[in-house]
């Protein structure tokens, strides 16, 4: 399958893991399908064990919405029922966002399941996928709960979008002026911790 090839790929790369987004083409909220999106997940994640324990490769779980794991509730009952050290969250601090949830809350709920994240931001309502600071998330708030909960991954920025709309020939500054929001984003995380 598509999922296989790229676990095979990545770990031939050298990633450690690999992002898996959950099944969600059911609205589990309607008719009471929260059980049976669970245990459709559930069935589909736990096929894909062999293949992470044979390329030597984690699988991160990302909350995302319109899933059972768009709350940490549903992505923490998922991860226990799952009961297996191959996966882990990746945990988008957008997706967060526009489903409702307090992303620095959500950070502290899901505290050592966290194994890489999706770090972008937006208004609460679009999932635009834009520069920190150019949305509604409290940065300040989530950086202080990544320290908190001793998550020591990588921020990844999943933030592409803030450039899409930019002139070709202002996009390098555009580029080098992300990096400078990410730094400052990795200082902040420093200051909480105390370093």
């Amino acid at each position: 399958s598509e999922i296989v090839n790229s676990m095979k790929h990545s770990a031939w790369l050298g990633a450690d893991m690999i992002v898996v987004h959950p099944c969600n083409h059911i609205a589990y909220k309607e008719n009471h399908n929260y059980d049976y999106m669970m245990d459709y997940n559930l069935d589909f994640y736990k096929k894909l064990i062999p293949y992470a324990e044979e390329f030597e490769i984690k699988i991160a779980i990302e909350n995302i919405g319109g899933a059972i794991t768009e709350t940490p509730k549903g992505l923490l009952e998922l991860m226990h029922l799952l009961d297996n050290e191959v996966f882990t969250v990746c945990y988008d601090v957008g997706h967060a966002n526009i489903c409702g949830q307090d992303p620095a809350d959500m950070i502290k709920a899901l505290g050592k399941h966290i194994g890489c994240t999706h770090i972008h931001d937006n208004d609460g309502i679009h999932d635009s996928h834009t520069l920190p600071y150019y949305g509604t998330i409290d940065w300040e708030r989530v950086m202080k709960a990544f320290a908190e909960t001793g998550y020591e991954g990588n921020l990844n920025y999943e933030a592409g979008l803030f450039v899409n709309g930019v002139p070709v020939d202002l996009r390098k500054e555009s580029v080098k002026y992300m990096a400078g929001v990410g730094k400052h984003l990795i200082k902040r995380y420093w200051y909480y911790k105390g370093l």
